[in-house]
């Protein structure tokens, strides 16, 4: 790539996001049956330079001093990739979320940020996140750590770490030794190589939807990490901070991930009506004139169409409270309302498809059912009830969602 070429934003990568979708939507079906990580996807983003988003423009990437200023864009580039293939989107997403955070935040040390970036830039290194632990609390995180000369030693076991299969790093938060938890002080941050001794990929990711992803379990036992890639977080960068937007604006991109999913469902349901769904009355070239049909799918376009709006003004606030700051309760709302509508216009669409295109649709040839089993599993990451609550409690009483990591 050039320097007259080379992106300057976000928004000049929209092109190439847009190439991919269709590019990754004749795989699609594939991927889902197997379930295998997506590495041709996964170097395709590399090779096409859309990975550029994860990289600080100090690192020869677009991603700007205040990364949220750029979710407008990066929303638009995480649709059209989830329609083409709703797993790649996501471990994609997990992957610029974490190489940003390694290069553009303080806790890893400028040693070991050169070699990751040479790692990731060079030889396809990629990020993964185990984070979550079966705990009764949200970020309550168990896994221990404990210092030891020249570094940390972490045990435990995580659960969905979504690229895991894939990826040579993982970034996980664990729990530090001294506190009684994290909420309590203790909450500490770590960088680890899969390929460390210690380190066990369990392979158990078996769900009905976003098959691809991997995020299965990963087993720590006495695992070294040397000091340079272990770190407590600076006060205020958690999501309880009234001026961290991260929560509203990792909500954004993973709304973005379902709209896609919807998308694609809608591409696929009129590609099959078109090709290969016999007319139902004989004055009809092709089912594609049915005035049901018409009708149906003018349905779901409008729907998602709307929701793509409500997903396009709330990533604006997103960018806009970046920038000069504002009301961060309007901005979560905003989320909130978008999340929501594109959760039901994708399971609304996703869920129809079947319905319209026939028996024949229902073969595992074409794996058709796999947009709405993908937009259900990756809907159930956080409560859309408790969105609408919050949402109508707002309007109600003018009463403000708690600041959390899903609002």
């Amino acid at each position: 790539m050039t320097d007259c070429s080379r992106p300057r934003s976000a928004a000049d990568l929209i092109p190439i996001a847009q190439s991919l979708r269709r590019e990754f939507e004749a795989s699609a079906a594939a991927v889902d049956a197997t379930g295998e990580y997506p590495t041709r996807n996964m170097e395709r983003i590399a090779e096409t330079g859309l990975d550029a988003i994860c990289f600080p423009r100090d690192w020869g990437g677009v991603a700007t001093p205040k990364p949220h200023e750029m979710i407008e864009a990066v929303a638009e580039i995480f649709t059209e990739i989830a329609a083409g293939e709703s797993s790649t989107a996501q471990i994609f997403m997990v992957h610029r979320n974490l190489v940003l955070g390694t290069l553009s935040g303080t806790g890893v040390s400028d040693a070991w940020k050169k070699r990751i970036y040479n790692e990731v830039r060079h030889e396809g290194a990629r990020f993964c996140s185990p984070a979550s632990e079966p705990t009764k609390k949200r970020f309550s995180f168990k896994t221990a750590c404990t210092p030891v000369e020249g570094g940390v030693r972490i045990n435990g076991r995580k659960y969905f770490a979504t690229g895991c299969e894939g990826a040579r790093y993982g970034w996980l938060p664990v729990l530090l030794d001294g506190y009684p938890s994290t909420e309590e002080g203790g909450l500490y941050n770590a960088v680890v190589r899969l390929d460390g001794e210690g380190v066990t990929l369990h392979h158990d990711w078996d769900n009905m939807g976003q098959r691809a992803t991997g995020s299965g379990s990963i087993s720590f036992e006495n695992v070294f990490i040397p000091d340079g890639l272990h770190w407590k977080p600076p006060p205020g960068t958690d999501f309880h901070s009234n001026t961290n937007i991260s929560g509203p604006a990792s909500q954004i991109v993973m709304s973005s991930i379902l709209l896609g999913i919807g998308l694609g469902a809608l591409d696929a349901m009129c590609a099959y009506v078109r090709e290969r769904v016999r007319p139902s009355e004989p004055g009809w070239a092709t089912q594609a004139d049915s005035p049901i049909i018409q009708h149906q799918v003018g349905r779901y376009s409008a729907m998602l169409t709307s929701a793509r709006a409500a997903l396009r003004e709330a990533a604006r606030a997103v960018a806009e409270f970046a920038r000069d700051g504002g009301s961060r309760a309007e901005v979560s709302v905003k989320m909130m309302q978008a999340k929501v509508a594109i959760i039901d216009a994708t399971l609304t669409t996703a869920g129809d498809v079947n319905r319209h295109c026939g028996g024949m649709s229902t073969s595992n040839a074409f794996r058709l059912d796999r947009f709405w089993r993908n937009a259900r599993a990756l809907s159930t990451h956080d409560s859309q009830d408790i969105k609408l609550q919050q949402i109508g409690r707002y309007v109600l009483s003018g009463t403000e969602p708690p600041i959390d990591y899903v609002t």
